[in-house]
Protein backbone atom coordinates (compact mmCIF):
# COMPACT_ATOMS: atom_id res chain seq x y z
CA UNK A 1 0.00 0.00 0.00
CA UNK A 2 2.79 2.16 0.79
CA UNK A 3 4.88 1.82 -3.01
CA UNK A 4 1.16 2.46 -4.42
CA UNK A 5 0.66 5.68 -2.68
CA UNK A 6 4.19 6.78 -3.58
CA UNK A 7 3.80 5.65 -6.91
CA UNK A 8 0.51 7.76 -7.09
CA UNK A 9 1.97 10.82 -5.62
CA UNK A 10 4.64 10.87 -8.13
CA UNK A 11 2.26 10.61 -10.85
CA UNK A 12 0.23 13.14 -9.48
CA UNK A 13 3.90 15.25 -9.01
CA UNK A 14 4.88 14.35 -12.56
CA UNK A 15 1.53 15.95 -14.19
CA UNK A 16 1.90 19.39 -12.51
CA UNK A 17 5.06 19.62 -14.03
CA UNK A 18 4.35 18.84 -17.45
CA UNK A 19 1.27 21.34 -16.77
CA UNK A 20 3.98 24.09 -15.35
CA UNK A 21 6.27 23.23 -18.66
CA UNK A 22 3.17 24.25 -20.73
CA UNK A 23 2.11 27.65 -18.69
CA UNK A 24 5.36 28.74 -18.42
CA UNK A 25 6.42 29.68 -21.66
CA UNK A 26 7.57 33.19 -22.51
CA UNK A 27 8.26 34.03 -26.53
CA UNK A 28 10.49 31.14 -27.79
CA UNK A 29 12.16 30.40 -23.84
CA UNK A 30 10.90 28.22 -21.66
CA UNK A 31 11.16 28.56 -17.37
CA UNK A 32 12.14 24.22 -16.75
CA UNK A 33 9.95 23.70 -13.22
CA UNK A 34 12.28 20.98 -11.69
CA UNK A 35 11.60 19.14 -8.52
CA UNK A 36 13.75 20.17 -5.34
CA UNK A 37 17.07 18.02 -5.28
CA UNK A 38 17.01 17.72 -9.91
CA UNK A 39 20.03 18.80 -11.43
CA UNK A 40 18.98 22.15 -13.20
CA UNK A 41 19.32 22.60 -16.66
CA UNK A 42 21.24 25.15 -18.26
CA UNK A 43 18.61 28.28 -19.56
CA UNK A 44 19.19 29.52 -23.44
CA UNK A 45 18.63 32.89 -22.44
CA UNK A 46 21.55 35.18 -21.29
CA UNK A 47 18.84 36.44 -18.33
CA UNK A 48 18.85 34.77 -15.31
CA UNK A 49 14.74 33.26 -14.47
CA UNK A 50 13.65 32.53 -11.27
CA UNK A 51 14.15 29.17 -10.11
CA UNK A 52 10.63 27.83 -9.75
CA UNK A 53 9.55 24.28 -8.06
CA UNK A 54 7.47 22.24 -6.33
CA UNK A 55 7.90 21.24 -2.30
CA UNK A 56 8.15 18.00 -1.50
CA UNK A 57 6.01 17.61 1.32
CA UNK A 58 3.17 19.99 -0.33
CA UNK A 59 3.44 19.69 -3.91
CA UNK A 60 0.13 21.16 -4.72
CA UNK A 61 1.63 24.48 -2.79
CA UNK A 62 3.52 26.68 -5.55
CA UNK A 63 6.15 29.47 -4.54
CA UNK A 64 7.19 32.11 -5.36
CA UNK A 65 3.64 32.49 -7.14
CA UNK A 66 4.29 33.20 -11.24
CA UNK A 67 3.80 36.67 -12.23
CA UNK A 68 2.34 37.08 -16.22
CA UNK A 69 5.38 39.03 -18.84
CA UNK A 70 3.38 41.07 -20.76
CA UNK A 71 5.68 41.75 -24.03
CA UNK A 72 7.94 44.89 -23.61
CA UNK A 73 7.81 47.45 -26.89
CA UNK A 74 10.94 48.63 -28.02
CA UNK A 75 11.13 52.54 -28.82
CA UNK A 76 13.07 52.98 -31.87
CA UNK A 77 14.65 56.91 -31.31
CA UNK A 78 14.20 59.19 -33.98
CA UNK A 79 17.15 60.11 -35.62
CA UNK A 80 18.11 63.62 -35.77
CA UNK A 81 17.64 64.96 -39.53
CA UNK A 82 21.56 66.35 -41.10
CA UNK A 83 22.29 69.03 -41.87
CA UNK A 84 22.63 69.44 -45.96
CA UNK A 85 25.73 71.44 -45.86
CA UNK A 86 27.32 68.58 -43.81
CA UNK A 87 26.16 65.87 -46.55
CA UNK A 88 27.79 68.33 -49.34
CA UNK A 89 30.96 68.71 -47.42
CA UNK A 90 31.54 64.80 -46.98
CA UNK A 91 30.28 64.53 -50.75
CA UNK A 92 32.99 66.99 -51.80
CA UNK A 93 35.56 65.69 -49.98
CA UNK A 94 34.68 61.89 -51.29
CA UNK A 95 32.73 62.20 -54.60
CA UNK A 96 30.34 59.70 -52.73
CA UNK A 97 26.43 60.09 -53.54
CA UNK A 98 24.77 61.92 -51.85
CA UNK A 99 22.38 59.05 -49.90
CA UNK A 100 25.53 57.30 -49.22
CA UNK A 101 26.69 60.54 -47.44
CA UNK A 102 23.71 60.84 -45.71
CA UNK A 103 23.34 58.02 -44.38
CA UNK A 104 26.96 57.73 -43.10
CA UNK A 105 26.71 61.22 -40.87
CA UNK A 106 23.55 60.03 -39.92
CA UNK A 107 24.94 56.10 -38.85
CA UNK A 108 28.33 58.07 -37.43
CA UNK A 109 26.30 61.23 -35.34
CA UNK A 110 27.63 63.64 -37.83
CA UNK A 111 31.05 63.24 -37.27
CA UNK A 112 32.74 63.84 -41.00
CA UNK A 113 36.32 61.65 -40.47
CA UNK A 114 34.07 58.52 -38.68
CA UNK A 115 31.67 59.09 -41.72
CA UNK A 116 34.93 58.80 -43.85
CA UNK A 117 35.94 55.54 -42.41
CA UNK A 118 31.70 54.19 -42.97
CA UNK A 119 32.10 54.65 -46.32
CA UNK A 120 35.28 53.10 -46.95
CA UNK A 121 34.62 49.88 -44.97
CA UNK A 122 31.06 49.37 -47.16
CA UNK A 123 33.43 49.94 -50.11
CA UNK A 124 32.24 53.14 -51.36
CA UNK A 125 35.20 54.69 -53.51
CA UNK A 126 36.47 57.58 -51.80
CA UNK A 127 38.12 60.18 -54.14
CA UNK A 128 39.94 62.53 -51.99
CA UNK A 129 43.37 60.28 -51.73
CA UNK A 130 43.43 60.57 -55.71
CA UNK A 131 46.33 62.31 -57.53
CA UNK A 132 44.98 65.50 -58.24
CA UNK A 133 47.25 65.98 -61.39
CA UNK A 134 45.85 62.99 -62.95
CA UNK A 135 47.96 60.87 -65.58
CA UNK A 136 45.80 60.63 -68.67
CA UNK A 137 43.20 63.54 -69.79
CA UNK A 138 41.54 64.27 -73.39
CA UNK A 139 40.92 67.43 -74.85
CA UNK A 140 37.55 68.96 -76.13
CA UNK A 141 36.53 71.74 -78.59
CA UNK A 142 33.28 73.19 -79.44
CA UNK A 143 33.10 76.45 -82.15
CA UNK A 144 30.04 78.29 -82.65
CA UNK A 145 28.44 77.21 -85.88
CA UNK A 146 28.72 81.11 -87.06
CA UNK A 147 32.62 81.20 -86.16
CA UNK A 148 31.90 83.95 -83.60
CA UNK A 149 33.86 82.13 -80.84
CA UNK A 150 35.55 79.00 -79.52
CA UNK A 151 36.67 77.53 -76.59
CA UNK A 152 38.88 74.38 -75.90
CA UNK A 153 39.41 72.75 -72.35
CA UNK A 154 41.36 69.86 -71.37
CA UNK A 155 39.73 67.12 -68.74
CA UNK A 156 42.13 65.06 -66.79
CA UNK A 157 41.25 61.12 -65.68
CA UNK A 158 43.41 58.67 -64.08
CA UNK A 159 43.59 56.05 -67.03
CA UNK A 160 42.89 55.94 -70.25
CA UNK A 161 40.25 53.17 -70.24
CA UNK A 162 38.21 56.38 -68.86
CA UNK A 163 39.21 58.78 -71.46
CA UNK A 164 37.86 56.03 -74.25
CA UNK A 165 34.33 55.90 -73.03
CA UNK A 166 31.55 57.83 -74.76
CA UNK A 167 30.84 58.90 -71.53
CA UNK A 168 33.57 60.79 -70.70
CA UNK A 169 34.21 62.01 -74.28
CA UNK A 170 30.20 63.42 -74.68
CA UNK A 171 31.60 64.77 -71.04
CA UNK A 172 34.60 66.66 -72.80
CA UNK A 173 32.48 67.82 -75.42
CA UNK A 174 29.82 69.62 -73.08
CA UNK A 175 32.22 71.29 -71.10
CA UNK A 176 34.00 73.13 -74.33
CA UNK A 177 30.60 74.28 -75.49
CA UNK A 178 30.31 76.01 -71.56
CA UNK A 179 34.19 77.78 -72.29
CA UNK A 180 32.89 78.75 -75.91
CA UNK A 181 29.62 80.70 -74.57
CA UNK A 182 31.45 81.73 -71.35
CA UNK A 183 32.42 85.48 -71.74
CA UNK A 184 36.37 86.32 -70.53
CA UNK A 185 37.91 89.54 -70.14
CA UNK A 186 40.16 90.32 -72.38
CA UNK A 187 43.46 89.72 -70.42
CA UNK A 188 41.77 86.66 -67.89
CA UNK A 189 41.91 82.74 -67.88
CA UNK A 190 39.20 81.13 -69.15
CA UNK A 191 39.62 78.04 -66.58
CA UNK A 192 39.41 80.35 -63.91
CA UNK A 193 35.91 80.66 -61.85
CA UNK A 194 34.54 78.16 -64.49
CA UNK A 195 33.80 75.33 -61.49
CA UNK A 196 31.31 77.56 -60.43
CA UNK A 197 29.26 78.06 -63.79
CA UNK A 198 25.85 75.76 -64.77
CA UNK A 199 26.54 73.43 -68.15
CA UNK A 200 24.21 75.79 -69.59
CA UNK A 201 22.44 72.55 -71.55
CA UNK A 202 21.46 69.36 -70.19
CA UNK A 203 24.39 66.61 -70.30
CA UNK A 204 22.94 62.76 -70.32
CA UNK A 205 21.40 62.69 -66.78
CA UNK A 206 22.71 66.50 -65.81
CA UNK A 207 20.44 69.12 -65.91
CA UNK A 208 21.41 72.45 -67.82
CA UNK A 209 21.53 73.87 -64.26
CA UNK A 210 23.98 71.96 -62.89
CA UNK A 211 27.54 73.38 -62.00
CA UNK A 212 30.66 72.30 -63.72
CA UNK A 213 32.38 71.53 -60.19
CA UNK A 214 29.17 68.97 -59.13
CA UNK A 215 29.13 67.48 -62.92
CA UNK A 216 32.62 66.61 -62.72
CA UNK A 217 31.15 64.74 -59.35
CA UNK A 218 28.77 63.21 -60.78
CA UNK A 219 30.72 62.12 -63.53
CA UNK A 220 33.60 61.05 -61.51
CA UNK A 221 30.86 58.57 -59.38
CA UNK A 222 29.47 57.37 -62.70
CA UNK A 223 32.93 56.26 -64.13
CA UNK A 224 34.85 55.39 -60.58
CA UNK A 225 37.41 57.91 -60.91
CA UNK A 226 38.32 61.42 -60.08
CA UNK A 227 37.90 63.74 -62.69
CA UNK A 228 39.45 67.06 -62.58
CA UNK A 229 39.29 70.43 -64.84
CA UNK A 230 42.09 71.10 -66.51
CA UNK A 231 43.47 73.78 -68.59
CA UNK A 232 40.73 75.90 -71.03
CA UNK A 233 41.01 77.82 -73.71
CA UNK A 234 38.61 81.14 -75.53
CA UNK A 235 39.08 82.97 -78.17
CA UNK A 236 36.19 85.48 -79.95
CA UNK A 237 35.91 86.63 -83.43
CA UNK A 238 37.40 90.15 -83.87
CA UNK A 239 35.47 92.99 -84.94
CA UNK A 240 35.42 93.60 -89.19
CA UNK A 241 34.50 89.87 -89.90
CA UNK A 242 36.88 88.05 -88.13
CA UNK A 243 36.10 84.22 -87.67
CA UNK A 244 37.51 81.71 -85.20
CA UNK A 245 38.18 78.31 -85.95
CA UNK A 246 39.54 75.33 -84.62
CA UNK A 247 41.05 71.62 -84.86
CA UNK A 248 42.19 68.44 -82.38
CA UNK A 249 43.81 65.89 -83.07
CA UNK A 250 41.95 62.52 -82.62
CA UNK A 251 43.58 60.64 -79.51
CA UNK A 252 41.78 57.41 -80.71
CA UNK A 253 40.54 56.19 -84.59
CA UNK A 254 37.48 55.43 -82.81
CA UNK A 255 37.15 58.41 -80.78
CA UNK A 256 34.51 61.51 -80.95
CA UNK A 257 34.59 64.12 -83.31
CA UNK A 258 36.42 67.35 -81.68
CA UNK A 259 38.21 65.22 -78.78
CA UNK A 260 41.54 64.47 -78.77
CA UNK A 261 45.38 64.79 -77.51
CA UNK A 262 46.34 68.02 -79.20
CA UNK A 263 43.91 71.31 -80.30
CA UNK A 264 44.21 74.55 -81.79
CA UNK A 265 41.97 77.47 -81.65
CA UNK A 266 42.87 80.63 -84.20
CA UNK A 267 40.94 83.97 -85.14
CA UNK A 268 41.28 86.07 -88.10
CA UNK A 269 40.36 88.76 -89.92
CA UNK A 270 40.25 90.45 -93.04
CA UNK A 271 41.98 93.88 -93.61
CA UNK A 272 40.81 96.06 -96.94
CA UNK A 273 37.35 95.14 -97.58
CA UNK A 274 34.93 92.16 -97.52
CA UNK A 275 35.99 88.59 -97.45
CA UNK A 276 33.29 85.89 -98.25
CA UNK A 277 32.60 84.47 -95.16
CA UNK A 278 33.21 80.28 -95.95
CA UNK A 279 36.75 81.07 -97.80
CA UNK A 280 37.72 83.45 -94.68
CA UNK A 281 36.39 79.95 -92.51
CA UNK A 282 38.46 77.27 -94.74
CA UNK A 283 41.69 79.97 -94.17
CA UNK A 284 41.15 79.77 -90.47
CA UNK A 285 40.23 75.70 -90.80
CA UNK A 286 43.71 75.00 -92.70
CA UNK A 287 45.69 77.37 -90.16
CA UNK A 288 44.27 75.71 -87.02
CA UNK A 289 45.68 72.40 -88.52
CA UNK A 290 48.63 73.87 -88.66
CA UNK A 291 49.16 75.37 -85.94
CA UNK A 292 48.20 71.81 -84.30
CA UNK A 293 51.11 70.22 -86.15
CA UNK A 294 54.02 72.90 -86.26
CA UNK A 295 53.39 73.97 -82.81
CA UNK A 296 54.13 77.56 -82.96
CA UNK A 297 54.89 79.69 -79.72
CA UNK A 298 54.27 83.52 -81.20
CA UNK A 299 52.01 84.64 -83.85
CA UNK A 300 54.51 87.26 -85.18
CA UNK A 301 58.40 88.36 -84.56
CA UNK A 302 57.05 91.49 -83.29
CA UNK A 303 55.09 90.14 -80.43
CA UNK A 304 58.27 87.80 -79.15
CA UNK A 305 59.00 88.96 -75.51
CA UNK A 306 62.43 91.13 -75.67
CA UNK A 307 63.37 88.99 -72.45
CA UNK A 308 62.52 85.47 -74.41
CA UNK A 309 64.63 86.72 -77.31
CA UNK A 310 67.53 88.23 -74.95
CA UNK A 311 67.79 84.70 -73.48
CA UNK A 312 68.10 82.46 -76.91
CA UNK A 313 70.46 84.01 -78.05
CA UNK A 314 72.49 83.80 -75.03
CA UNK A 315 72.08 80.13 -75.12
CA UNK A 316 73.11 79.81 -78.86
CA UNK A 317 76.29 81.78 -78.54
CA UNK A 318 76.62 79.49 -75.40
CA UNK A 319 76.32 76.72 -77.71
CA UNK A 320 78.31 77.85 -80.66
CA UNK A 321 81.83 78.78 -78.53
CA UNK A 322 81.25 75.07 -76.98
CA UNK A 323 81.23 73.91 -80.42
CA UNK A 324 84.01 75.38 -81.34
CA UNK A 325 86.17 74.70 -78.40
CA UNK A 326 87.97 77.45 -76.12
CA UNK A 327 90.86 77.75 -77.95
CA UNK A 328 88.71 78.72 -80.92
CA UNK A 329 86.61 80.91 -78.94
CA UNK A 330 88.93 83.08 -77.91
CA UNK A 331 89.31 84.17 -81.26
CA UNK A 332 86.12 84.62 -82.24
CA UNK A 333 85.36 87.83 -83.99
CA UNK A 334 82.61 89.66 -82.82
CA UNK A 335 81.07 90.83 -85.99
CA UNK A 336 81.16 86.90 -87.61
CA UNK A 337 79.78 85.76 -84.05
CA UNK A 338 76.98 88.62 -84.27
CA UNK A 339 75.86 86.93 -87.90
CA UNK A 340 75.95 83.25 -86.77
CA UNK A 341 73.94 84.63 -84.10
CA UNK A 342 71.48 86.50 -86.56
CA UNK A 343 71.24 83.39 -88.73
CA UNK A 344 70.72 81.00 -85.74
CA UNK A 345 67.73 83.75 -84.98
CA UNK A 346 65.93 83.45 -88.05
CA UNK A 347 65.79 79.54 -87.42
CA UNK A 348 64.73 79.62 -84.53
CA UNK A 349 61.84 82.12 -85.94
CA UNK A 350 60.91 79.79 -88.67
CA UNK A 351 60.21 76.98 -85.89
CA UNK A 352 58.54 79.42 -82.90
CA UNK A 353 56.64 81.88 -84.77
CA UNK A 354 53.72 80.93 -86.94
CA UNK A 355 53.95 83.99 -89.70
CA UNK A 356 57.67 82.44 -90.25
CA UNK A 357 57.08 78.54 -90.87
CA UNK A 358 56.22 77.02 -94.03
CA UNK A 359 53.16 75.93 -93.96
CA UNK A 360 52.56 72.26 -93.04
CA UNK A 361 49.26 71.19 -95.61
CA UNK A 362 48.21 68.19 -97.49
CA UNK A 363 49.49 68.41 -100.98
CA UNK A 364 49.18 66.26 -104.30
CA UNK A 365 52.16 64.09 -105.42
CA UNK A 366 52.41 66.51 -108.50
CA UNK A 367 53.01 69.62 -106.55
CA UNK A 368 56.75 69.20 -105.79
CA UNK A 369 56.57 73.21 -105.20
CA UNK A 370 58.28 74.11 -101.54
CA UNK A 371 55.88 75.32 -99.02
CA UNK A 372 55.60 78.82 -98.55
CA UNK A 373 55.97 80.60 -95.25
CA UNK A 374 52.58 81.21 -93.45
CA UNK A 375 52.62 85.14 -94.11
CA UNK A 376 53.07 84.20 -98.00
CA UNK A 377 50.45 82.08 -98.24
CA UNK A 378 48.36 84.32 -96.42
CA UNK A 379 49.00 87.05 -98.62
CA UNK A 380 48.50 84.46 -101.92
CA UNK A 381 44.75 83.82 -100.14
CA UNK A 382 43.93 87.53 -99.37
CA UNK A 383 44.02 87.97 -103.12
CA UNK A 384 41.64 85.37 -103.91
CA UNK A 385 39.09 86.65 -101.00
CA UNK A 386 39.17 89.99 -102.90
CA UNK A 387 41.08 91.70 -99.54
CA UNK A 388 43.83 93.19 -99.23
CA UNK A 389 45.38 91.05 -95.99
CA UNK A 390 44.30 88.65 -93.81
CA UNK A 391 45.44 89.04 -90.20
CA UNK A 392 46.04 86.60 -87.68
CA UNK A 393 44.64 88.03 -84.68
CA UNK A 394 45.74 85.59 -81.81
CA UNK A 395 45.16 81.65 -81.38
CA UNK A 396 45.81 78.77 -78.64
CA UNK A 397 47.32 75.73 -78.45
CA UNK A 398 47.29 72.53 -76.06
CA UNK A 399 48.46 69.08 -76.29
CA UNK A 400 48.57 66.51 -73.92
Amino acid sequence: ASLAEQSAGQSSQNSQWAAMRSICRLGNQFLHVQPAGVRRRPLTSAAAAPAYRFSRCSPSVLHPPLVACAPQSRTLASAAPVPAALVKQLRDRTGASMGKCREALGEEGGDLEKSVEWLRRRGVKSMEKRATDAAEALLGLSVAADGSAGGLVEVRCETDFVTRSDLFQAFCLSLAHVVEKRPVPAQGDAAEGLLDVPLGASSGNLAADTLVKTALLERGSVLGEKLVLGQAFRLAAPDGGGIVAGYVHPKFADGQANTGRMGSLVAIRPLGGTADAEGLRAVAALLARHIVAAQPRYVSIASVPVEVLQKERETMQAAHLEQLGSLKAGKVDDKVLAKVLDGKTQKWYSESVLLCQELIAAQSAADDAKPLPVAEWLDAQAKVLGVEKIAIEDFRFAAL
